[in-house]
């Protein structure tokens, strides 16, 4: 990345106009020990925790949440901004690429109701994530693909964990688990989404009352 200095301040990108015919001279912005230290801890923690997922299902999605969730923290908590900027894609892509592994282990599970919702959920997901993307539609994560997927997908895997042989016994019992597990997404999703703030800055903010 090029950073134009001069009087007026440091411009990153392109020399902005008004500084055009300023004197303004181009430096290479430098990572600093603390931006290097959080990208090796961001690609290494949530690239290889969803391969645990293949191995214990269930406490390897724990441990991708735990991943997905400690990105910003640990940048905050060093003093760095390198993700700031680019944060949304890359957290969009490794969200796809644990939720895909978690769906390749509900792929492969007995019960076919509870291996059905499943698909059809993370698929809803994709979906909804593929057309925000392509037309910015803040309301289509929340209302077509709402990450209910994940939390059905902990459910039925946490209960496996316990019981292999465990079976969602019948539709009925389908629909009090989804609310059950869908409910808490959902108000996960407003806040992301409507009040436009990461969960954990929400948190800080609101909750810890951190500024």
């Amino acid at each position: 990345m090029v950073v134009w200095v001069c009087e007026r301040g440091p411009f990153a990108a392109d020399v902005p106009p008004a500084c055009a015919d300023a004197g303004c001279e181009p430096t290479e912005a430098r990572m600093s020990t603390a931006d290097i230290i959080v990208l090796v801890f961001v690609f290494t923690t949530r690239g290889i925790a969803p391969v645990f997922v293949l191995r214990w299902p269930f406490w390897g999605a724990l441990g991708c949440i735990l991943a997905d969730a400690t990105d910003t923290m640990f940048q905050d908590a060093v003093g760095s901004s390198i993700l700031t900027e680019y944060y949304h894609n890359i957290d969009k892509t490794f969200d796809t690429y644990y939720l895909a592994v978690e769906a390749y282990v509900a792929f492969h599970w007995v019960d076919p109701l509870a291996r059905w919702t499943a698909l059809v959920l993370f698929s809803l997901r994709v979906i909804a994530a593929v057309l925000y993307e392509l037309f910015e539609l803040r309301g289509v994560l929340f209302y077509l693909g709402p990450n209910i997927f994940e939390n059905f997908y902990l459910w039925v895997a946490g209960l496996l964990t316990v019981d292999a042989g465990y079976r969602i016994r019948n539709g009925r019992r389908l629909a009090l688990i989804l609310v059950f597990v869908g409910v808490p997404k959902l108000l996960q999703e407003y806040v992301m989404h409507y009040l436009d703030s990461q969960t954990w800055h929400f948190v800080k903010r609101y909750i810890l009352q951190w500024r």
